[in-house]
């Protein structure tokens, strides 16, 4: 059956006002305005009502978990899984790390309110651990491919060698250089790709 026109209207309206919503929420996280922010602050922000906002996400934090949820569902991360599947294990390496810093750099501002908000709200606590998690089974796949066709540093055990990779992909490693040493993106993830690749023989 087709869609209504009327129909496929209002759904167009909806996702707009969506991603206006979630572009007003990213401006005061990056402005470091979002956790003190009321709903009608955020409102104003996307140029919608409170009444809105509530009836799409049901709380901030709702808004705050969409912006997660756009940012794991985006090409970022399709580019991570694209790496982690390329054949040679090696250059899965060197893509994973590649991938990671590029979605690091597009949404860790997310990632790094989450991780604040967690700390009062299990729901976005449980988000962040669900990612470290995902993130962490991925990195075991990998070492078991690089350990299975002998690229592995001699002595270096796979749980050292996931251990390893999981920090270097971490976002704390990813701002450690970006911020704290104001590195540009390129020698972030140059960095990171050379002390990986010390893992290999």
């Amino acid at each position: 059956m087709a869609m209504r026109p009327y129909t496929a209207g209002r759904r167009r309206e909806s996702a707009k006002t969506v991603d206006r919503v979630l572009e007003a929420a990213e401006r005061l996280i990056r402005e470091g305005t979002f956790h003190a922010a009321a709903m009608d602050e955020l409102a104003g922000a996307a140029g919608v009502s409170r009444a809105t906002v509530f009836n799409r996400f049901g709380s901030k934090l709702g808004v705050l978990e969409a912006l997660f949820t756009r940012g794991m569902e985006g090409p970022e991360m399709a580019a991570i899984q694209e790496a982690l599947a390329l054949e040679d294990p090696a250059e899965a390496l060197d893509a994973a790390i590649a991938a990671a810093c590029a979605i690091w750099e597009a949404y860790g501002f997310v990632h790094l309110q989450l991780q604040a908000v967690g700390v009062l709200e299990p729901e976005a606590a449980a988000l962040v651990d669900q990612q470290r998690d995902e993130q962490r089974a991925d990195l075991e796949g990998l070492t078991r491919r690089l350990a299975k066709s002998g690229r592995l540093r001699p002595g270096l055990s796979q749980a050292r060698a996931t251990a390893t990779l999981h920090m270097l992909t971490s976002l704390e490693s990813f701002l450690w250089l970006r911020q704290s040493y104001g590195l540009s993106l390129r020698q972030t993830r140059e960095t990171l790709a050379e002390l990986a690749r010390t893992l290999l023989r």
